[in-house]
């Protein structure tokens, strides 16, 4: 693995549980291997990811590749190790906006979230942005097939004059399905706020939005919602804030990470994880993944290490405490920005790796999406 420095990088293999396979046994470090290839002069961007019962890797994001900002879905089929680089499905439509109705580089479909359920359906949100300066939370679910997603049909989850976004949809039981998201127009004006809507019959309606109450705080903007079930039916949580008054909206210096857990999803313990004492570092687009022994890290895309473009950083959720200290950068890339990470563990052969899917603004303008695998 690539990271600021040889001691670094091994510890980083420590605290992945990189497995000890005896003599002969080496590092996976794959290098940076774009997703997609068709679309270097548009946008790629927003990847989310879930793995499903027999280790298939499932990836929508958002692409303006037909002209508006529409999402995209694929699909794994084999990691080669000897490579580091994964086969996917051919790439499917999943939505298709009128350009003319929905003209980038805003207004479209953005920031989708995606969860997998034991039976190998797919539950996708996201949020539309409309020319009348609207966002809403949009859902629907497909078996993964071209077909499947041609007859699946999207769900209005919100609706009115409101500027919801940044969703996260989780599986809470087997009829709970629930949706986070942020909001500025929905408790005090032009200030976000994190809510939550569930649904109770596997997304064909959803409940009447309401604050998330221990997951918002007075004098801050709350944003950037990813919630986990845990396995021992507890719950875990990753979110961004940033200081009232900005214009920058998310890119504010002031925002900041912060990790939060829960016994039922609605009342929540915050800690906040990155505290520069004079709060002009950028730390936005933060996620939680799982390593193979199911200890949680957060990874989150940031310029406190150097690199005013922004790398991705992990922290142990168990060091959080300790950072920066406990912090390793994962990939850096002097001058190049990367951001929107999302990190998963896979066995492949016998041995485990992660994958890790995120934006690289390579050429310095084009958001694109590509992914590397590493031990």
């Amino acid at each position: 693995m690539r990271t600021s420095s040889i001691g670094a990088a091994a510890v980083l293999l420590l605290l992945l549980g990189c497995p000890n396979k005896g003599g002969g046994s080496h590092a996976i470090d794959g290098a940076f291997t774009f997703l997609t290839t068709d679309n270097p002069n548009g946008e790629d961007d927003d990847p989310a990811v879930a793995v499903d019962a027999a280790g298939n890797l499932h990836v929508v994001w958002t692409s303006d590749r037909d002209g508006t900002k529409d999402l995209y879905y694929v699909r794994s089929t084999g990691i080669d190790l000897h490579t580091t680089t994964i086969t996917w499905t051919p790439p499917v439509q999943i939505t298709d906006l009128d350009p003319v109705q929905f003209p980038p580089p805003t207004q479209g479909d953005n920031f989708p979230s995606i969860a997998v359920d034991a039976d190998g359906t797919i539950n996708v949100a996201w949020f539309r942005w409309n020319l009348s300066n609207e966002c809403h939370i949009l859902f629907e679910r497909s078996d993964g097939t071209p077909a499947g997603w041609a007859s699946a049909v999207p769900v209005d989850v919100t609706v009115g004059a409101n500027f919801d976004r940044f969703p996260h949809v989780v599986r809470f039981a087997a009829d709970d399905l629930r949706i986070y998201f942020g909001s500025s127009s929905r408790g005090t004006p032009n200030v976000n706020d994190i809510f939550v809507t569930s649904s109770s019959d596997d997304g064909a309606s959803w409940s009447t939005p309401a604050a998330v109450a221990t997951l918002n705080t007075p004098g801050e903007q709350s944003q950037f919602p990813t919630v986990v079930k845990l396995a021992n039916g507890t719950y875990a949580a990753t979110l961004d804030r940033w200081d009232l008054g900005t214009t920058l909206d998310l890119f504010d210096p002031s925002s900041d990470v912060f990790y939060a857990e829960s016994s039922d999803g609605d009342l929540w313990t915050v800690d906040q994880v990155t505290n520069d004492a004079p709060d002009d570092v950028n730390d936005i687009t933060p996620t939680l993944f799982f390593d193979h022994a199911g200890a949680g890290h957060l990874a989150w895309a940031t310029i406190g290490f150097g690199d005013p473009a922004a790398d991705i950083v992990e922290v142990p959720v168990s060091e959080r405490a300790l950072y920066p200290v406990s912090a390793q950068t994962l990939d850096p890339a002097l001058g190049i920005a990367d951001h929107s990470p999302e990190i998963v563990a896979v066995t492949v052969g016998g041995l485990q790796v992660y994958v890790m899917i995120w934006v690289r603004i390579a050429d310095g303008v084009h958001n694109q999406v590509g992914y590397r695998v590493f031990s």
